[in-house]
């Protein structure tokens, strides 16, 4: 196993989130800013800020986590499957550790973001099988 790319995808992965929730603010920032010619409405910028949170964060850790999971489980010879389900692992703890309730969503998107790691991982198995066959697209 490759701990080390393992934690680091998974550690990412919500780092990476918050940065794509925080570039999108910082651009609605900007078109109010340049709407009202001058200084933007505080107020509805953390509104879309919490909103961008609330409503499309599972999205992109799912996204970003099908994507390390990829990165951390392709160099690898076997267990594929499990590299990528060890970063959705690894993500989904540290969504659990960050939200501090357990509730139903908690608990589906952490299923999701786990799910999510392990098709990163199926992903890079059949990568790896067609680099093994010989396939051009895969090289």
């Amino acid at each position: 196993m490759k701990w080390g790319r393992i934690l680091l995808a998974g550690i990412g992965v919500p780092l990476a989130a918050f940065l794509l929730v925080t570039l999108a603010a910082t651009g609605y920032a900007f078109k109010l800013a340049f709407a009202v010619r001058g200084a933007p409405d505080q107020a509805l910028i953390g509104q879309f800020a919490a909103h961008m949170g609330r409503s499309y964060w599972w999205i992109l850790q799912s996204l970003l986590t099908m994507a390390a999971a990829f990165w951390a489980a392709r160099t690898v010879q076997e267990s594929h499957v499990l590299h990528g389900v060890s970063v959705g692992v690894v993500v989904a703890g540290s969504g659990l550790v960050v939200a501090g309730t357990l509730n139903v969503r908690t608990i589906a998107v952490c299923a999701l973001t786990v799910g999510a790691g392990w098709l990163g991982g199926v992903l890079a198995a059949g990568r790896k099988a067609r680099q093994d066959r010989g396939h051009p697209a895969a090289l």
